[in-house]
């Protein structure tokens, strides 16, 4: 294998690792039809930044999301807030239950 392949297949690796870590995964459960979901949030996209102080504890980011089944038309939302290192603090849901 040549020098500039192994760079290559180097390169591809790091940015999938690199785009799996971007990504929270929530399970949930429709309280009307007991459909499971699994939801993927991307950490760039869609939390909302709290800007905490340096040294400042506490609630760093946001989530709120609005989930619809493909069984029926129960809306559940979700809003969980993260530490600044993206572990979970608070974590409510509407019409459903988290799963894991």
């Amino acid at each position: 294998m040549g020098f500039l392949k192994k760079i290559s297949i180097k390169i591809k690796q790091a940015a999938e690792k690199r785009e799996q870590s971007d990504f929270i995964h929530f399970e949930v459960k429709c309280n009307k039809c007991g459909e499971e979901i699994i939801v993927n949030v991307n950490r760039r996209t869609d939390l909302q930044n709290l800007y905490l102080e340096p040294g400042e504890k506490g609630v760093a980011f946001n989530l709120k999301k609005e989930i619809l089944g493909g069984k029926c038309s129960n809306l559940m939302r979700i809003n969980v807030d993260f530490d600044k290192n993206y572990h979970i603090i608070n974590q409510d849901i509407n019409n459903g239950s988290f799963i894991k």
